[in-house]
């Protein structure tokens, strides 16, 4: 008679197998996933950017049109989130060439552009570098005669 020792054998190599694929297939979609999810916060951070720089090129444009009102002193805020999906940002006034916002947010990198329409006070418009939050665009004629975005 036969003796059959090594029968369970089968089912043991059969869910070891079993085992090591799913380990590699559920490995692979979290690896997938994760890129993907980069990509979208990615997308996320860069439209909260463009946003905010949009709201601040239409307070530095409002200021702008007071200035031809004559009005002493002219001060506008906007209140705005201190992070983008999660990560620190800064906004940037760039005064050469055309004059347009730079913001940028830590983690993940992104930098967003946001040209600035408007004529500008007597003074123009003074370069500078603000974290986000909130926010003020100020004109004060007694000063240097330009528009000047700070923090609140």
């Amino acid at each position: 008679m036969r003796e059959f020792d090594d029968r369970a054998v089968s089912t043991t190599v059969g869910y070891a197998l079993s085992l090591g694929i799913s380990a590699l297939l559920i490995s692979g979609l979290l690896i997938a996933g994760g890129g993907f999810l980069q990509d979208q916060r990615v997308t996320s951070t860069r439209s909260e950017l463009t946003v905010i720089g949009h709201q601040i090129a239409a307070d530095i444009a409002s200021a702008d049109r007071l200035v031809g009102t004559d009005a002493s002193n002219i001060r506008v805020q906007r209140n705005l989130p201190d992070r983008v999906t999660g990560s620190a940002y800064t906004v940037a006034v760039v005064t050469s060439g055309e004059t347009h916002l730079r913001l940028t947010s830590a983690e993940p990198e992104v930098t967003v552009r946001v040209d600035v329409e408007a004529q500008f006070a007597p003074g123009g418009l003074e370069q500078t570098s603000v974290d986000g939050g909130d926010i003020e665009v100020v004109y004060n004629p007694d000063g240097d005669d330009e528009l000047v975005v700070r923090n609140v």
